[in-house]
């Protein structure tokens, strides 16, 4: 087994028991755009204030787990590439609808991923990291959660 590393996901509160009994599968509701890189992955963070998109995670109806993965497993990218496609793919946030511009994005989002091994801490504004395969329910810790320990 190669190196491990401790990542955070936030999960809806009512789903916690759910996943502390059966684990985190690599499925989304969040466009791939046809990307490798978005295929088959759980979408992870290195801390709970990397997640821009709650306020660093100050969502009362959420909770962050910690999970355990080989950092082999691991990409970490700019979710504000990522953002921005979604944006224009759908057409929302005050920007126009514009798959040109999504896809232009989106390729930018995967051309600038780097393995966690050669990440830096600042290298990205909103680094999400991009763990490949489901994530095991003995991987998985949630800090103030009885059932967990």
């Amino acid at each position: 087994m190669g190196k491990t590393v401790r990542l955070f996901h936030s999960v809806p509160t009512a789903v916690l028991p759910q996943v502390l009994a059966q684990g985190l599968r690599a499925t989304s509701e969040f466009p791939d755009f046809d990307l490798v890189l978005r295929k088959g992955v759980v979408y992870c963070w290195l801390r709970p204030e990397d997640e821009k998109m709650s306020s660093g995670g100050q969502r009362p109806d959420h909770v962050y787990v910690e999970v355990e993965v080989e950092e082999d497993r691991c990409v970490v990218a700019d979710m504000e590439w990522i953002s921005l496609a979604i944006t224009y793919a759908k057409g929302f946030g005050g920007r126009p609808k514009n798959a040109e511009a999504a896809k232009l994005l989106a390729r930018l989002y995967e051309v600038t991923a780097v393995p966690l091994s050669q990440y830096v801490s600042g290298m990205f504004f909103t680094p999400e990291v991009l763990v490949r395969g489901d994530i095991g329910p003995g991987l998985i810790r949630a800090p103030s959660w009885p059932e967990s320990e």
